[in-house]
């Protein structure tokens, strides 16, 4: 009777055989990821400080308000805070203080905090959007001043012009400061970001590179094994 043949060798060689394709098929596809991120990885980073595109911030000015509806927000707590000023008087003495408090971060032209929010808020020509915000808050805040003003004494007309003038002036200036350092601020976080998403990216691909070495090394060290 003959003897069955003894094939465990060969299936054993066989599965040796589709380890190591698999292996090298899961190295060509994290070579393809790797390659991919690389790919999809900034060349240059963005300048930090650059001059900005005056006429083309200036063309773009009306497509951001009426495309980032957000970016009314501030304009919208500015007319809160000259409703509040107005009223300031006739409220409770305990609500003046938190009122107080309003005007001076939202209101007044030295308050900053409208600025900034007006500059993360807006996409492109964020100074422009402050300076604009400035000149709204310092002219309500003028003539806030002087309709309280004006109930008790009798001011002229040219000092009147003239106090809506300085006011709308000191609020240009900090608001188109105030504005466009906001959206530094904004780019700065932003590279930030995309810094350490790049390193762990990098981190990633060394990782993967070193498995595969190692992979790559023990198909080596199996293939230079004697077979009994």
């Amino acid at each position: 009777m003959a003897r069955a043949k003894n094939t465990s060798r060969a299936v054993a060689r066989k599965r040796t055989r589709d380890s190591q394709r698999a292996e090298l098929l899961a190295d060509e596809n994290e070579q393809i990821d790797e390659e991919a991120s690389v790919a999809s990885t900034p060349a240059a980073r963005p300048k930090m400080f650059q001059l900005p595109d005056f006429r083309e911030d200036i063309r773009a000015l009306p497509t951001v308000f009426r495309t980032r509806r957000l970016v009314w927000l501030p304009f919208g707590l500015v007319l809160i805070g000259f409703i509040l000023r107005l009223l300031i008087f006739g409220m409770p003495v305990e609500l003046q203080t938190w009122v107080v408090l309003y005007l001076e971060f939202f209101f007044v032209p030295q308050g900053l905090f409208a600025y900034f929010i007006a500059g993360f808020l807006a996409p492109r020509a964020s100074y422009l959007v402050g300076g604009l915000l400035g000149v709204l808050s310092g002219a309500l805040y003028a003539i806030a001043e002087l309709a309280t003003a004006a109930l008790g004494t009798n001011i002229p007309m040219a000092d009147a012009a003239t106090g809506i003038v300085y006011s709308a002036f000191v609020g240009m200036i900090l608001g188109t400061f105030a504005g466009g350092f906001a959206a530094w601020y904004r780019n700065f976080l932003r590279q930030m970001q995309d810094n350490g998403r790049r390193r762990r990216a990098d981190k990633e691909a060394q990782e993967r590179a070193k498995r595969r070495a190692e992979r790559q090394e023990s198909r080596r060290v199996v293939k230079q094994r004697p077979t009994s």
